[in-house]
């Protein structure tokens, strides 16, 4: 095997990973949404809610808590890495239904081959390569982990109030 195709092959395994990993980590924002409305809506909203697409959804749930007042801060800092989960969705989006490509470059004089892997949207205008897919995967990861624990926080607020 050559030297170029092994190179090939690990840099398609990273773009496996890297997707795969955005992709799974999304769907724990997915989830909190979902957990959230089961939660903080009636029983009708809740399910009539869980049909409409994420960034729907997110704006939901925004509009319910901001419509509780006072604004508790454990409340006001979720309602924030919402709106940083419907950021994120576009990139989400652009990652899940557009292919991963390999460009290829040769140099005119040379003859050298550059191999670049790289996600374009179908639209134009967004280019993701390598290294931006890999932040927002990890971006992801931290933000679901980050609302996970927030929801722990916004719990404890509740049983305080509740005695």
């Amino acid at each position: 095997m050559d030297r170029d195709f092994e190179q090939h092959q690990r840099e398609t395994n990273e773009w496996r990973r890297v997707v795969g990993k955005a992709i799974v980590c999304f769907g724990e924002l997915e989830l909190i949404t979902y957990k959230c409305l089961a939660h903080i809506s009636s029983d009708k909203i809740a399910e009539t809610s869980s049909q409409l697409p994420f960034g729907r959804r997110v704006d939901l749930i925004i509009e319910i808590l901001e419509g509780r007042k006072p604004l508790p801060a454990e409340i006001a800092a979720f309602v924030e890495m919402l709106k940083r989960a419907r950021k994120l969705a576009e990139t989400r989006n652009d990652i899940a239904h557009n292919p991963v490509m390999l460009n290829v470059f040769v140099h005119k004089v040379s003859g050298d081959v550059l191999l670049e892997h790289s996600i374009a949207t179908a639209r134009g205008g967004r280019f993701i390569d390598l290294s931006s897919a890999t932040e927002f995967a990890d971006e992801v990861e931290d933000l679901a982990s980050a609302m996970w624990l927030q929801i722990g926080k916004m719990s404890e607020l509740g049983e305080k109030t509740d005695a």
